[in-house]
């Protein structure tokens, strides 16, 4: 005896076994990616009550048909899964076709092969499986071929979108449609309205994995009048964390982007905590931002256990990138974590593409991550959290993300991850022990950020705790100040208890270390204020080689041809001279920024003296000015910070060029006297117009924002910053300052106390 096969069986394969139309659907999508096709096309024509989906895959002959499409339940693509163009396929029951009569009772086909001379038709009732008593052998499909070209049956919108996908390079490679499939459907057996049709649509924007689409796209036409919308994945480009992780089958490697923490607002003292001191936690490794560790399988899933690690095994190569994003931003978070703004998007755009989702072979296997589902949590992420619901900043490092803050995609596939078995419905996995050591896999993976982000916050609530306690003993100190000073008033002095001392010990000390951060920070401002000073009063100098910069090259260039030797060494001779004007304003520049001349070292200040003004030279010789320095032969030693010797220096000789520029004389000079006698005193001297008349009283030039230059309108062009910075650093050495000369020239005594 053998078995039969009523016809009815198809309705069970059909519209019973999909039970959802966007699952039909996608199942057609499907066949259209394992035909090779560049495009699906998907246009819903509901008032002619018909669906079309086209494709320019490689189409189908007369045995293909027969043999495959018309045998229920082929094993062509389990043993064939690997297409013309590297895809695997995505079929292998051997049952998708039959989407079609859960979307209608009718279907047409069109398809052209290559490997076909003509065009065919192909058509089937639905209806007719319902029949009573019919067994499956006893129902056709009519076939033939017609003379028609594939694209004369297209429907000219149809049609003419693709031309335009083509005109517009929405794809890398020319969508031709000399091959290919067009499905009919009609008879449809669902109401579709708007809603219905942008449901699809939204369900299909997760239907292949959010990354870039070379060689396949999804296009929606939701009516015939419509305009075309292709479907895409979107990826955020906004994200705290990135984590992408590889499996080769006996090793993990796992990268992690960190783009979480503004670098900008760490202060330097945070990389001196123990916490920050080790990779990946160390400055650099922030800077750096992208670190990669490798895992062996132990490692990862912290046992030995033979069982588990072959199981591991089994399961078999696969991908997995994670992005993580925080949903609000709280200001006292945002301050001790030093985090980067975020955008109200991402609220947005997490709601829509939360969760995570499982990809085989490049299409979604619903309903893993599908927010409107029962599996959108389906590795059991929130449950985690609301087990041990600890924050980022907690002494046992136990944060976990909960699942509406990230999007996954886990890429498998059907040859890697034979263990990991669709259902017979398209509706999900099996839930089998492989499927089960998979996703303790993929959890064991997050907890590798969840690691690096839990560390983190650990030091930098350490980090606050530290200047909260800064603050706070501040404050006591404050405040037992003010009460000692008010018993002493009042004559009711206490004399303060131990622990008073302490604190008001502590206090200075805080003090004395937020001082210092102050006089560092003054010191670097002044040296960039005086470089911009500097600049301004090159600034002729400066216009006049960068408007040669390029003319000299093919000046030059024609000397060296014409064989010109008495222009060529001139030429030469204007190169060097421009070079070294250059050479000498860069080196002034970037000199006084360097960190080291930040620091108080023991220098002789002789000495250092001479290397300002050798800096120098060069723009000095530029402006034609002769700089005499006399020293008596002495040294001196003494604490300083060259830069604050520079920043006197500079912008004495700034205030000197800009005093020649205003006067004509014969020689430009200024005379540098350095002198030791009981005190340190830099004689300083020049022929210049010396000050101007606006100031009544000389010494007004120290003073900030002081200036005698103004425009032809009267507006204030000058900084009035040189001289002050003169004064103000002279002043930390408790130096005297004293003018000596103001009218014929400008002279000033500097006495440093040794």
């Amino acid at each position: 005896m053998k078995y039969k096969i009523s016809s009815r069986a198809t309705i069970l394969l059909g519209r019973e076994s999909v039970s959802k139309v966007d699952g039909a659907v996608i199942e057609l999508v499907k066949n259209t990616y394992d035909a090779d096709s560049l495009i699906c096309f998907i246009c819903f024509d509901i008032e002619h009550d018909c669906i079309y989906i086209l494709d320019n895959g490689i189409g189908m002959t007369k045995e293909t048909i027969e043999n495959y499409w018309m045998l229920i339940g082929t094993d062509n693509k389990r043993e064939e899964y690997e297409s013309a163009r590297n895809r695997i396929k995505s079929g292998e029951k051997g049952i998708g076709r039959f989407a079609l009569d859960r979307l209608g009772s009718r279907c047409e086909m069109y398809t052209k092969s290559k490997l076909s001379p003509k065009l065919i038709y192909w058509e089937t009732d639905w209806r007719k499986f319902e029949q009573t008593g019919k067994t499956l052998d006893e129902i056709d499909a009519n076939f033939g071929y017609l003379d028609d070209k594939f694209i004369d049956v297209i429907p000219a919108t149809i049609f003419n979108d693709v031309s335009s996908i083509n005109t517009k390079k929405v794809i890398e490679e020319f969508v031709s449609l000399e091959t290919g499939t067009l499905l009919k459907i009609s008879g449809l057996r669902d109401r579709w309205s708007t809603k219905e049709i942008s449901n699809i649509t939204n369900s299909m924007g997760f239907l292949i994995p959010p990354v870039e689409q070379k060689d396949y796209i999804i296009c929606i036409k939701k009516s015939m009048e419509s305009s075309y919308l292709i479907i895409e994945n979107e990826i955020s480009e906004e994200y705290d964390y990135k984590l992408s992780a590889e499996f080769d089958g006996e090793s993990f490697t796992i990268t992690l982007d960190r783009n979480e923490f503004d670098l900008n607002k760490i202060p330097a003292e945070v990389f001196e905590l123990e916490a920050f001191k080790e990779f990946p936690f160390r400055y650099t490794d922030f800077k750096g931002r992208k670190f990669e560790f490798v895992y062996s399988i132990p490692q990862l899933m912290r046992t030995d256990e033979e069982g588990i690690i072959n199981s591991v095994k089994e399961i078999g190569e696969f991908k997995f990138n994670y992005t993580f994003m925080k949903m609000s931003l709280q200001d006292d978070s945002k301050e001790t974590f030093f985090y980067k703004e975020i955008s109200k998007k991402r609220k947005l755009w997490l709601d829509a593409h939360g969760g995570v989702k499982i990809y085989r072979d490049h299409f979604l296997v619903r309903p893993y991550g599908d927010p409107t589902s029962d599996a959108f949590d389906w590795l059991g992420l929130d449950a985690r959290k609301a087990h041990n619901p600890a924050g980022i900043s907690h002494p046992q490092g136990n944060w976990h993300v909960r699942n509406r803050q990230g999007q996954g995609t886990v890429l498998i596939s059907r040859v890697n991850n034979s263990c990991i078995l669709d259902k017979s419905s398209r509706e999900g996995i099996i839930e089998n022990e492989y499927f089960s050591t998979f996703k303790n896999v993929i959890k064991n993976i997050i907890a590798v950020f969840e690691h690096d982000r839990a560390h983190i916050g650990r030091g930098m609530k350490e980090y606050a705790d530290i200047v909260n306690e800064r603050e706070k003993t501040k404050q006591e100190g404050n405040e037992l100040a003010i009460k000692i000073l008010d018993e002493k008033e009042k004559k009711e002095e206490t004399p303060p208890s131990t622990e008073e001392v302490k604190k008001l010990a502590k206090a200075v000390q805080f003090y004395e270390e937020e001082r210092e951060e102050l006089i560092t920070e003054i010191k670097l401002l002044r040296s960039l204020a005086t470089n911009g000073l500097i600049t301004t009063s090159i600034v002729h100098d400066l216009k006049g080689i960068n408007a040669i910069l390029v003319n000299r090259v093919d000046a030059f260039e024609f000397v060296i041809k014409n064989q010109n030797e008495g222009m060529i060494s001139r030429n030469l001779n204007d190169l060097r001279k421009s070079d070294i004007f250059l050479k000498s304003w860069i080196t002034v520049i970037t000199n006084q920024i360097k960190k080291d001349k930040r620091k108080r070292l023991k220098k002789d200040v002789y000495q250092t003296i001479d290397e300002i003004i050798e800096v120098m030279a060069p723009i000095l010789q530029q402006k034609k000015i002769t700089v005499d320095l006399q020293g008596d032969e002495k040294q001196v030693f003494k604490m300083i910070f060259v830069s604050d010797f520079e920043s006197i220096i500079y912008n004495l000789i700034i205030n000197s060029i800009e005093s020649f520029e205003k006067t004509k004389v014969s020689e430009r000079k200024i005379t540098i006297v350095l002198e030791t006698e009981g005190d340190f005193t830099i004689h300083y001297k020049d022929n210049g117009t010396g000050l101007d008349s606006v100031f009544k009283n000389p010494y007004d030039i120290f003073k900030f924002g002081s200036t005698s230059k103004y425009d032809k309108d009267g507006e204030v062009i000058g900084t009035g910053l040189g001289m002050y910075i003169v004064a103000s650093t002279a002043r930390e050495y408790n130096a005297q300052y004293i003018i000596t000369e103001s009218e014929s020239g400008f002279g000033l005594d500097l006495k440093f106390p040794l």
